[in-house]
């Protein structure tokens, strides 16, 4: 075969399998047990003119951008949002039952969570996601994976200019500049949330994926350096969760790493520090993204259910959204007619070490005797192989246990 042949051989290889990967991350909450069709999705609140949102940005986002209300998925100040439409749970039992349990908000929460939602332009060619004419893609992920969080935080929730899929298989220069685009909007909305919100209140950052990404640089530039400003803000950090990133520490350390001084958590109750994991099967995958970290490095893995310890440990509440206005077969539509249903006590979570320096989450079905449900999603298909692994589950399998290390830490500050 002459070279030429092969370097096209191969170039169709790699389309095909980020295609692949493509697909599977557009269909991964597709993959339940149930094949019933879904109920009609229950529309989430309107606010105002999407079209207006980011019809024209302009080449940079100020922290004055984001003084429109459209610019916001969620943000507390405003009549409704994303976050706030009924967040309703039916529960699945260990016997089969199931039983509606009503969402309850913390009325006046002492905390705010700010969010960056992941990837959720699929579009194959490089560049970043420019028409906001229709966010349900946006608000739909940020329900899913923090509109629950209500129980411990007020939410805020910025729209951006991300980077597509196809933008990961760019050329490095071109993923540079277009993460820089991406990550100048969230910074910009950052610092109109730093000047809008009392600086007494404690914050906690979240992202997932590409956001996870972004959350992690928020924390290099303003919270990991030596200013008086960074300490400041460090003091007011409760956590921080970057999940499906990749951050990662020194080897036989809890920094040294991506952050200089930010360590990772070692316990429920410790403040001013990250919570972070990408989750797989026990077994893990041959090439997991984003790969393995240089020499002396390690993978940041951070069990939320049982931070600071190295045994498998029962997630408390697997909570899987149930309802979509572009996805068939949401997990559990065929159980549940609330937007979320929980699952409490069936998967267990342990850190684990792969090859050359890569940690993750490993998560199994783990049934105590007697237990009679069936996982809503199929961890036996071999989507859940591929690079990516659970990927797309890393905020649903442990959405209960996320949700209370934040009322931990709260209680644990509150504290005399």
């Amino acid at each position: 075969m002459n070279v030429t042949l092969s370097r096209a051989l191969s170039r169709a290889k790699a389309r095909a399998a980020a295609r692949a990967t493509a697909l599977a991350i557009a269909t991964a909450c597709a993959a339940c047990s149930s094949s019933e069709t879904r109920p009609p999705a229950a529309p989430l609140p309107a606010q105002g003119a999407a079209a207006e949102a980011t019809a024209d940005l302009g080449s940079a986002a100020t922290p004055e951008t984001y003084d429109r209300p459209s610019m916001w998925v969620c943000r507390p100040d405003l009549p409704e949002d994303a976050c706030r439409a009924n967040r309703d749970a039916t529960e699945l039992r260990a016997d089969g039952s199931t039983v509606v349990v009503p969402f309850t908000a913390d009325p006046s929460p002492p905390v705010d969570c700010f969010y960056v939602y992941p990837t959720v332009d699929l579009d194959m060619a490089p560049g970043n996601h420019s028409d906001f004419s229709d966010v349900d893609r946006m608000r739909e992920w940020t329900f899913g994976q923090v509109a629950r969080f209500g129980q411990a935080c007020r939410l805020f929730a910025p729209l951006y200019r991300q980077m597509t899929f196809g933008t990961y298989f760019a050329s490095p220069e071109e993923h540079a500049q277009r993460f820089a685009r991406a990550y100048a909007d969230v910074l910009a909305s950052f610092r109109w949330f730093l000047a809008h919100v009392d600086a007494r209140r404690p914050m906690v950052l979240i992202g997932h994926s590409q956001g996870a990404q972004i959350v992690e640089k928020l924390l290099q530039s303003l919270f990991d350096g030596d200013s008086a400003e960074d300490r400041a803000r460090l003091a007011r950090l409760l956590v921080a969760m970057p999940i499906g990133g990749d951050v990662q520490v020194a080897e036989g350390r809890v920094s040294g790493g991506t952050f200089r001084k930010i360590p990772l958590c070692t316990s429920d109750a410790e403040l001013g520090c990250v919570v972070a994991f990408g989750t797989f099967l026990p077994a893990g995958v041959k090439n997991p993204w984003p790969g393995a970290p240089p020499p002396g490095l390690r993978s940041a893995c951070v069990n939320p259910a049982d931070v600071g310890g190295a045994q498998a440990h029962v997630l408390s509440g697997a909570t899987y959204p149930t309802q979509s206005r572009y996805r068939d077969g949401m997990p559990g539509n065929g159980i549940a007619r609330t937007p979320f249903l929980v699952v409490p006590d069936l998967y267990s979570a342990q850190c684990t070490d792969g090859r050359d320096g890569f940690r993750y989450l490993a998560i199994q079905e783990a049934r105590a005797p007697g237990d009679a449900r069936a996982s809503p999603v199929d961890l036996g298909r071999s989507m859940w192989k591929s690079r990516l692994g659970l990927h797309i589950l890393d905020f649903q399998l442990t959405q209960g246990d996320l949700i209370r290390l934040v009322q931990t830490k709260t209680a644990s500050l509150q504290k005399p």
